[in-house]
């Protein structure tokens, strides 16, 4: 029974004394910094200076002549050292290419370049594609560009151009046209407004609750959170999906689905895309691009 006892005992104290050890060393250490409380940083007392040196002793006139004196030095200092580390411009947000394509852009240049093309370069007019005022008539996989940001439609084109996003009929318009070009077209059809709205006229409760709520289950936010309410478009890389015709639609969130398309922004139009059921994207492609365009 004895024995038993000066075995806990001892238990005890071994589990006891580390931290006790630990405690008493750290106090010492933090009362040992001198001052009036237990934390204060140790006083840094400067180095004395050094004392002038002593004046030389006059030389007698019986001395030889001196040395001749040495060259005063040169007002021109030393380099300073190079000192390691980050400078402010290590931290400056980078800027992508296509802002400046936008500078200072003329949309009336861009007018006519998408009236014309760039015959010599074998790039056709915009409007064949596009329609006259950025509107498709007949609908098809062209989208509408009138609506659409300048900021947005710079950015696609840029993209085009640098093969990170692949149409191969976009690859080689985008390639054909300059930078101060890509600006101008750009800056015109962001002048334009958008088609008719008919949001919400097709596509049932399904694609309605997938606009206004998403789908929490899934990891699905709504829609109208990054597109705006009715399709609207949120800001200038956010685009409009309200007059966005069926087709275009449906051929867009495919390519997002199978990856060859990957210009969006981390990849969060792919990740949705995925998520969503085929009925449930064509129900959105009605739901956005209301009524078919009325036959001129």
């Amino acid at each position: 029974m004895i024995e038993h006892r000066k075995g806990i005992t001892i238990a005890i104290l071994l589990i006891i004394a580390p931290p006790l050890v630990t405690l008493i060393a750290t106090a010492h250490q933090m009362i040992g910094t001198g001052g009036d409380g237990l934390i204060r940083a140790s006083a840094v007392v400067a180095p004395p200076a050094p004392p002038p040196p002593a004046a030389k002793p006059a030389a007698p006139a019986a001395a030889t002549p001196a040395a001749p004196a040495a060259p005063a030095p040169t007002a021109t200092s030393a380099a300073p050292a190079q000192v390691p580390g980050r400078s402010a411009l290590d931290f400056s947000a980078s800027r992508p290419d296509w802002e400046g394509f936008l500078r200072g852009a003329d949309p009336e240049a861009g007018k006519q370049l998408a009236a014309t093309g760039k015959p010599g370069a074998g790039v056709q007019a915009c409007i064949a594609c596009h329609g006259p005022a950025g509107i498709t008539p007949t609908g098809g996989i062209f989208p509408n560009l009138a609506g659409l940001s300048r900021e947005y439609l710079a950015k696609q084109l840029a993209d085009f151009r640098s093969g990170t996003r692949v149409q191969p009929l976009m690859n080689t318009v985008a390639r054909a046209l300059t930078e101060q070009e890509i600006g101008q077209v750009a800056a015109y059809y962001g002048t334009l407004a958008g088609p008719p709205l008919h949001v919400g006229e097709f596509g049932g409760d399904a694609a309605r609750k997938l606009d206004l709520q998403g789908d929490g289950a899934r990891a699905l936010p709504a829609c109208a959170n990054c597109h705006g309410l009715r399709g609207m478009g949120e800001g200038p890389l956010l685009p409009r999906l309200a007059g966005q015709s069926k087709e275009y639609f449906t051929d867009q969130m495919n390519a997002f689905r199978n990856g060859s398309r990957q210009n969006d922004d981390v990849g969060v139009m792919r990740a949705f895309s995925q998520r969503l059921t085929d009925s449930e994207i064509e129900a959105l492609a009605l739901y956005y691009a209301g009524p078919p365009p009325k036959p001129k």
